[in-house]
């Protein structure tokens, strides 16, 4: 009925928000502090911290980073509200805004075309030489595979990969936190405050849900035949997580990781809301225009209850600077009783203005909630 798949495309797609791709670090050591950076000229102004993958890393003060490189594409919607100017990203994965919308991108990092990405390839190889002439205090990296073309490169290179991190609350106040230790950011604010006030609403919200809880799919990926979906590994897809959290059932969840399906697995789920990853948008479901593929039998198609996934400078559908509001999203399509979309796009609005200091338009939220046309 379904094989399971190892999609090697795919998971360099999104690398650097599945962590199945990884392997568990050895044991850290100090050894690692010279194995992830030379020391710079005054110890005195370093600082040692130890980053998600168990290392220690020897880093400048805060006055003295002045150009980032960073090669993680989910990681970077993070840093962009961590990092003190902007300005300082001088290197970035061509992925890093490969799941973005141009309309936010342009009020959140309005130079982001400019900076540099040459330096680095779709399969996450780096041009040493390239890299170098970037200049970088410091270089942000994600798991074993980024690391291959980093080492001994005598720069300070931080993992924001950790195995024991699968849940994307967790995985992305890691990453804020870390980040916020290294530009000596504000620590009251931030994704983990974001999280708290995100959990308090949904669980307001949820406690006045009555009836059975919804039934959802999340079609991973659908291109050139193959239908791939989130089951209930956190490790290749956060589906899961953020079903559970906003009150729906995960018809896959026998599944674990992504696994490849036919459309007679999907027929027999019959899902009443189905959620869109990439590739083929929610318009062509919609349509029922996908080659060999028949959505019309679906109550989910019946009841137009196909939807992408919103992207902002990251999809929401894996961890990012966004993440907080994937459960309200969730709980504004599945249960819009509870959760109506004009009370979802004031609550979108206010989180806007209180991470990212950016004010939206209507414009922009009906960018960011409409369906998407195909790439």
């Amino acid at each position: 009925m379904r094989k399971i798949l190892i999609p090697l495309l795919l998971t360099a797609l999104i690398l650097c928000s599945l962590a199945g791709c990884e392997t568990k670090p050895s044991n850290p050591t100090k050894a690692n502090i010279t194995n992830n950076t030379a020391l710079p000229p005054s110890a005195a102004q370093t600082r040692i911290i130890t980053d998600l993958g168990g290392n220690e890393v020897a880093i400048p003060s805060i006055s003295e980073i002045k150009q980032v490189v960073i090669i993680t594409p989910p990681v970077t919607s993070v840093l962009l509200e961590a990092i003190p100017d902007k300005n300082m990203i001088v290197g970035l994965s061509p992925k890093a805004f490969a799941f973005s919308n141009a309309d936010i991108m342009a009020k959140l990092f309005p130079n982001y075309t400019d900076v540099d990405t040459t330096f680095v390839g779709d399969d996450f190889s780096i041009n040493t030489e390239a890299l170098l002439q970037l200049n970088p205090d410091i270089i942000l990296y994600y798991g074993e595979v980024q690391k291959k073309g980093l080492a001994n490169i005598g720069l300070p290179i931080i993992n924001f990969f950790s195995p024991k991190l699968t849940d994307p609350k967790d995985v992305t106040v890691a990453w804020d936190n870390l980040l916020r230790e290294i530009f000596d950011a504000d620590t009251n604010e931030g994704l983990q405050s974001e999280w708290q006030l995100s959990d308090e609403r949904v669980a307001e919200l949820l406690a006045k849900q009555t009836g059975e809880p919804k039934r959802a799919l999340c079609v991973f990926s659908n291109v050139g035949g193959s239908l791939v979906v989130s089951g209930s590994s956190s490790f290749d897809s956060y589906a899961q997580s953020f079903f559970d959290k906003a009150g729906l059932i995960n018809v896959a969840a026998d599944i674990e990781g992504t696994a490849e399906v036919d459309m007679e697995q999907i027929y027999n789920w019959n899902p009443d809301l189905i959620f869109i990853f990439h590739n083929a948008p929610a318009k062509a479901f919609l349509a029922n225009s996908i080659a060999g593929q028949d959505w019309s039998l679906l109550d989910a198609w019946k009841n137009k209850a196909i939807y992408d996934i919103p992207q902002t400078a990251y999809s929401w559908g894996a961890p990012c600077a966004d993440s907080p509001m994937m459960p309200l999203w969730l709980i504004s399509k599945a249960y819009p009783e509870l959760l109506s979309e004009n009370d979802f796009r004031a609550e979108l609005t206010n989180y806007y203005e209180r991470l990212h200091r950016v004010t939206l338009t209507d414009g922009d939220i009906t960018s960011i909630l409409s369906l998407r046309e195909a790439r």
